[in-house]
């Protein structure tokens, strides 16, 4: 996420010097060899220092990590932000944190990427006409969140903004339900011994578990987060379910045809109105 950033934001002119964290020095080497950053520290709070927009691309706890190691650092009026799947946890543990701080948090969460990792997996088309949410606080200066409306648009998003809670009761819907479904699609098809079934697996499963090679330290913090809409939209998933098994054990093919139908219905019609998914 943040070397398709930062590689994002050089293709599309921008002027200013983008500065880098990384802990390992392999990866210091990597970023630099790609051109992904001008310059890439080992101290975050050296990568933050001078910087006018911060934005921490780690998993959400890790996110609060960095943040408490790089507020010292931070000059007035500096705006961090991240690209973590939740909100309202993670702001929570920050409040306190910029309370002191002349710096500001404005959360962030681009709906872009994939389930590879790594600076080899930058790109700098990934938000490209890609949706962008970003989350103030009843806190948060004005200026502020332009500022981190402007970063993401000049990386090609289009951005809108949500309250906290409202941006992860959609997203436990759109994206973490379907992360978890596609995990237990994948282990219930290996059912302990994934040698039994690996060829007998064709593009259907996967296409369907493709989000389920994900990056786990990345998805536990995302369940953890956001435990209460998850549970939510699994017990309503889980009535899917239930109504699927009543029509296997008492209904007539006709019934099946029409379940079937209405789910490829439903399919037809969120891909259809939805403006993010064209490319």
């Amino acid at each position: 996420m943040g070397a398709s950033l930062a590689l994002g934001l050089k293709k599309r002119g921008f002027a200013g010097k983008i500065l880098g964290y990384a802990r390992r020095a392999e990866t210091r080497d990597q970023a630099l060899a790609a051109g992904v950053v001008d310059a890439v520290f080992a101290d975050p709070a050296d990568a933050a220092r001078d910087a006018d927009v911060v934005v921490i691309c780690v998993p959400i706890w890790s996110i609060a990590q960095l943040a408490e190691e790089i507020i010292p650092a931070l000059k007035p009026g500096a705006v961090v932000t991240d690209v973590g799947s939740t909100k309202s946890e993670l702001l929570k543990t920050l409040a306190p944190l910029f309370a002191a701080s002349e710096a500001c948090f404005v959360g962030s969460h681009p709906i872009a990427g994939s389930e590879k990792t790594g600076i080899e997996a930058g790109d700098p088309d990934l938000y490209e006409g890609r949706l962008t949410v970003v989350c103030p606080s009843a806190d948060t200066p004005a200026a502020a969140e332009a500022l981190a409306r402007d970063l993401w648009e000049s990386a090609g998003s289009e951005v809108i903004e949500l309250s906290p809670e409202e941006h992860d009761s959609t997203l436990a819907s759109t994206s973490h339900l379907p992360h978890m479904i596609a995990a237990a699609l994948a282990r219930s098809v290996a059912d302990g011994d994934p040698s039994k079934r690996a060829d007998f697996c064709g593009t259907g499963f996967k296409d369907t578990t493709r989000v389920a090679s994900g990056s786990a330290d990345m998805w536990v913090d995302i369940i953890d987060t956001n435990r209460a809409a998850l549970e939510a939209e699994l017990d309503r998933f889980h009535d899917e379910l239930r109504g699927l098994i009543d029509i296997l054990r008492k209904g007539d093919g006709d019934d099946i045809r029409a379940w079937l139908e209405d789910a490829r219905a439903d399919r037809d019609q969120i891909l259809n109105l939805n403006r993010f998914l064209k490319r």
